[in-house]
């Protein structure tokens, strides 16, 4: 289906339609979602891979690699967005919502840990509902180098923030789709789930990864050679 196609001399609705109008260089665009109809400013990825050597077209929803930035925002940061796009930052879930909602995308989460070791996990089908559902989560169709510690454990969840009433976001500082919490043992420190944690890494709820970016394409992307 061409659902995502835009004709030429329409806005660019992701950054799909910015890499089909002849663009491949990653960097900020505007994008307009059907949906919503307001210009919102974002990073577009050109570079990374997805399944069969097709790369780019990415739109980055998350960013995160250096922990400049504090992730313990209130819900309003959390649904605005934060951050700066070319460093650090949380696109903001009304965007996400907006952007993942107006045709059929996939996820994809890159992963680097302290030793430069690299995985993703790519999951088909990737979507958040509104504000009046708590951007409530649906992920599925896992494929990857690592195991699944995204699907299985936040699919159908809603999304919270420290100050949304829910005691796992205030432990974690953080908002995420929590399942359960995530406590520190008495003398772990801040080594516990201050950053981000995945996992099956290690089997553990206390390994916080070095960096971390989630980024979003419509499921049917085909690259094409540049005009």
């Amino acid at each position: 289906s061409s659902i995502l196609k835009v004709a030429d001399g329409n806005c660019p609705i992701d950054c799909t339609s910015v890499y089909y109008n002849g663009v491949r260089r990653s960097g900020l665009y505007t994008v307009v979602p059907s949906l919503a109809g307001m210009p919102v400013e974002v990073y577009c990825d050109m570079d990374t891979d997805g399944e069969s050597c097709t790369s780019g077209g990415w739109t980055v929803i998350q960013r995160r690699f250096d922990g400049s930035l504090s992730f313990d925002r209130n819900w309003r940061d959390y649904r605005d967005g934060f951050g700066d796009l070319h460093s650090e930052f949380w696109l903001g879930n009304d965007h996400i919502h907006d952007l993942s909602t107006q045709g059929h995308y996939s996820l994809r989460i890159d992963l680097e840990d302290w030793s430069n070791k690299h995985k993703h996990a790519l999951y088909q089908s990737f979507s958040v509902e509104d504000e009046e559902h708590q951007y409530r989560l649906h992920v599925s169709g896992f494929s990857g180098t690592v195991q699944d510690s995204f699907g299985w454990y936040h699919d159908k969840q809603g999304f919270s923030t420290p100050d949304s009433g829910n005691i796992c976001a205030e432990i974690s500082h953080g908002g995420w789709w929590y399942n359960q919490c995530h406590y520190t043992p008495k003398g772990r420190g801040p080594l516990g789930p201050d950053g981000i944690v995945w996992h099956s890494w290690k089997d553990s709820d206390y390994y916080s990864l070095r960096k971390v970016s989630m980024m979003i394409r419509p499921r049917n992307f085909q690259s094409r050679s540049s005009p």
